[in-house]
């Protein structure tokens, strides 16, 4: 494989792109040239074949190390579709049923009358545990056992099945305790040995010391303006706040849906007080809704197996009947903890909305993390992505990068 290496001052641009889409290339090393990203890597397949692999920019700004080809990443939300497909392995094997109560397999989860939730519920975000009504302290979502034993406990926001609303964290210990419950072995240790493994998958649900060389730090997002309006608009009547504004404000409220999803516990962000993701106790945790660490290699790599049928190199991941199903809509509509978008999942993957795009492919499906990575797979087309970066940027669905970029391969086909 040849590669190109274009340097833009202190930052190179290293890797290989198929010079059809010599465009995209551009894009993705404009964003970083131009301090967009300071950071990053993409990787496209067409039919199974990379036509992307780039990275560039820098690893640590303090010592001005570069990003290599080998440099490992924590995607926080992106990690809910590969999640996912841990789940879907069991229900194509049998062992899980969908329809089915999740107490069936998890019998304290039948508290707070959540008896008949399907397991349907938790993959689309329909359950109404988007969050601990219990106070918790910083880092208390790396204690498995503890907000595993809360969500049994605790009784939903709404009624479960009547709405949905984004499960930022709590996600993912829904799904992994069912995992857990049925196999034996957390899901860490599950997509390990039956997924990453197989496929030689640079991924971790759960990252060991020993990779901890090549990891990147996060660097948090710079403050909006409309933050310093906050204790201002705070102090006026509800009815007078618009809508947008109002779920940011209720996000400092633990008793909201919005508040308990995010701010409980309190996720520290400021890398002068030590950024709660950059630290050994995130990195080592099992978090399978937000701290999953690789490449964009390996999320390009798993999502073009999806979107070629399931299989590759003798390695069955999932039937096309099982991925045909994976995408079709479960949720769709206002979401109740995302502020009023209008969001839509399919079974453990978000669906392309006005507000939340999966690139240009109609029918893509994927997962995109908190401060812009994404990963997505588009069968119809056979493509698949992955980007990850180490710059956060503000929103819900930041990846404008990966977007551009997927834009500029899709115009050239």
């Amino acid at each position: 494989m040849n590669k190109a290496l274009i340097k833009k001052g202190k930052k190179m641009l290293n890797g290989y792109c198929d010079e059809k889409f010599a465009e995209a290339r551009e894009v993705f090393s404009k964003s970083i040239t131009s301090g967009f990203e300071l950071g990053a890597a993409i990787s496209m397949e067409i039919e199974g074949e990379t036509v992307i692999d780039l990275w560039g920019g820098v690893d640590n700004p303090s010592k001005g190390t570069q990003w290599q080809e080998d440099t490992i990443v924590n995607v926080f939300s992106s990690t809910k579709g590969i999640a996912a497909i841990c789940l879907l392995q069991l229900v194509e094997q049998g062992k899980l049923d969908l329809d089915s109560p999740v107490a069936r397999y998890w019998p304290e989860f039948a508290q707070g009358g959540k008896e008949t939730i399907p397991v349907r519920y938790l993959f689309c975000h329909k359950s109404g545990l988007c969050g601990i009504r219990q106070p918790l302290d910083q880092g208390a979502f790396c204690d498995w056992e503890l907000i595993c034993n809360a969500l049994a406990a605790q009784e939903p926001f709404w009624e479960p099945g009547t709405a949905h609303g984004y499960h930022a964290i709590t996600y993912g210990h829904l799904v992994g305790e069912v995992l857990r419950r049925i196999d034996g072995r957390t899901i860490g240790q599950y997509f390990k040995e039956e997924i990453a493994e197989p496929l030689d998958l640079d991924f971790w649900i759960g990252l060991p010391d020993s990779e901890f060389s090549r990891v990147t730090n996060l660097n948090p997002s710079k403050p909006s303006p409309m933050q310093f309006l906050f204790p201002l608009i705070g102090k006026l009547p509800k009815f007078l706040i618009p809508g947008p504004m109002k779920f940011l404000l209720d996000f400092g409220d633990t008793s909201t849906a919005a508040g308990a999803a995010f701010s409980n516990p309190p996720m520290e962000m400021d890398p002068e007080k030590g950024m709660e993701a950059n630290t050994k106790k995130w990195r080592n945790a099992e978090i399978p809704a937000a701290n999953g660490h690789g490449t964009a290699r390996a999320i390009a790599k798993i999502y073009g197996v999806l979107a070629n049928e399931g299989s590759r190199d003798g390695v069955h991941v999932l039937k096309p009947e099982t991925i045909e199903l994976a995408r079709q809509t479960q949720s769709d509509g206002t979401d109740l903890v995302l502020g009023r978008m209008h969001t839509k999942f399919g079974l453990g993957f978000m669906l392309g909305t006005e507000h939340v795009s999966m690139g240009p492919g109609e029918g893509a499906f994927g997962h995109g993390g908190a401060g812009g990575s994404l990963g997505f797979a588009d069968p119809d087309n056979k493509i698949s992505l992955g980007f990850v970066m180490n710059q956060m940027h503000p929103g819900i669905t930041a990846w404008t990068t990966a977007i551009d970029v997927a834009d500029s391969v899709y115009s050239n086909l």
